[in-house]
């Protein structure tokens, strides 16, 4: 029994501190509030053409009676589009993250929001009680992502419609690339760095079918353009931790910083900006 409870133990420390999904990480470091994330969305500033910031719930019929579950809200960048302007009756704002949860203060005080911390594999809300469902760009970040496509279907009422957002293996391959070869030559053996590993738009139609009897995917292409180094130093900058507790050993990402500034610096040069394509789209699942 005493040998059980340390094996347990053991995994309970290791998931706590894994680099995409850990507990920690979602709660305490990445994402104690919404610095790294806004970092991230900074980059959209630079879209060669301009991209619709509602474009993930454009597929919605908005008619202002829906109730909304947004499990993963973060800082609420699709709360943003949608409780304002009333296209919605009530949302529901859900985030592990309570530094995340502080940053909807805004929304709140429209009196059309509720904010909600916990678990995407363990909603404390009942069943039914949503029109919408709402899972942007967190799904990867969730340690049993079966579970939680379990409670979007069981929060979400017959008829609903779950919206499931997430990047490409592919999205920001000019950037990641960069960022792959620099931390290789820094920690000095073979690294790829972070993708939406476990949910991405290559893997996750299987994984939402089996709770949706109709999944489909509409693809979303950004072109970005970027006049300096110092958006995409501030994209990678965002995802320091996670790309630290990855490798697990002392190293000098300041200098990965470095090297890979001075290829973009040096493509500037060259090319007068530096181009990257963000590769992203939403399941649509009823």
């Amino acid at each position: 029994m005493a040998d059980d409870r340390q094996v347990t133990s053991q995994k309970d420390a290791i998931d706590e501190d894994d680099p995409v999904t850990g507990r920690r990480m979602l709660t305490q470091s990445a994402y104690a509030d919404d610095r790294h994330i806004r970092s991230r969305q900074a980059i959209y500033a630079y879209a060669e053409k301009r991209a619709d910031p509602a474009w993930r719930t454009s597929f919605i019929p908005w008619d202002g009676t829906q109730i909304v579950v947004d499990v993963g809200c973060g800082n609420g960048f699709d709360l943003r589009h949608i409780v304002p302007d009333g296209h919605c009756r009530h949302a529901f704002g859900v985030d592990l993250s309570a530094g995340m949860l502080r940053s909807l203060t805004e929304l709140r005080s429209s009196g059309r929001l509720t904010p909600v911390q916990g678990d995407a594999q363990q909603l404390p809300l009942g069943d039914g009680i949503a029109d919408i469902g709402l899972a942007m760009h967190m799904l990867y970040h969730v340690p049993d992502i079966q579970a939680a496509v379990r409670e979007l279907r069981r929060v979400v009422k017959p008829g609903g419609t779950v919206l499931a957002s997430t990047n490409s293996i592919a999205s920001l391959a000019e950037i990641n690339d960069l960022m792959g070869a620099a931390l290789s030559k820094v920690a000095g053996h073979p690294f790829d760095s972070l993708h939406s590993g476990k949910f991405n738009l290559e893997t996750g139609a299987p994984q939402l079918q089996t709770e949706f009897s109709e999944v489909s995917m509409r693809r979303f292409d950004v072109p970005l353009a970027f006049p300096t180094a110092e958006p995409v130093l501030g994209y990678l900058a965002s995802v320091r931790d996670p790309i630290e507790r990855t490798i697990g050993e002392p190293f000098n990402f300041d200098a990965v910083l470095d090297d890979v500034a001075g290829h973009v610096e040096q493509t500037i040069r060259e090319k007068g900006c530096f181009r990257a394509v963000s590769r992203m789209g939403v399941f649509v699942c009823r």
